[in-house]
């Protein structure tokens, strides 16, 4: 896949190269874009927080916050609105929605270059 920073794209080929570039003290925003171009996971560090938008040519989404244990795997909700009344889209104690730890941002960037797919440790909103 390619990491896009400041509009200077890197190839990442494997985990050890993207820890070089999601290090310590990553750049505020990584664009990570599959290699067929068909499928990118942005990524803004804001210290210990962080947000993910993933986009295909069909989908634009939002991460709402972390899987609670339990929880069916890859949730989707169509708006904001229904996951505040969703019983799976609880958020721990003071954190906000569309808002996760960094450590959940590198495991979502992690997957993806696994993967290749939308990352699973997080749950998404359609993005209005």
């Amino acid at each position: 896949m390619q990491a896009w920073i400041d509009s200077i794209a890197t190839a990442v080929a494997d985990v050890a190269e993207l820890n070089a570039i999601l290090g310590p003290e990553p750049p505020k925003g990584v664009t990570l874009v599959s290699d067929d171009g068909w499928r990118t996971l942005h990524i803004n560090f804001y210290g210990d927080r962080s947000d993910l938008y993933w986009e295909t040519e069909i989908d634009l989404l939002l991460a709402w916050g972390p899987v609670p244990p339990g929880a069916p795997a890859g949730q989707v909700v169509d708006d904001a609105e229904y996951a505040y009344d969703n019983p799976w889209f609880t958020l721990p104690d003071g954190a906000e929605p569309f808002e996760i730890t960094a450590a959940q941002a590198r495991q979502a960037a992690h997957e993806f270059l696994r993967t290749g797919g939308r990352p699973t440790n997080v749950q998404w909103v359609v993005k209005p």
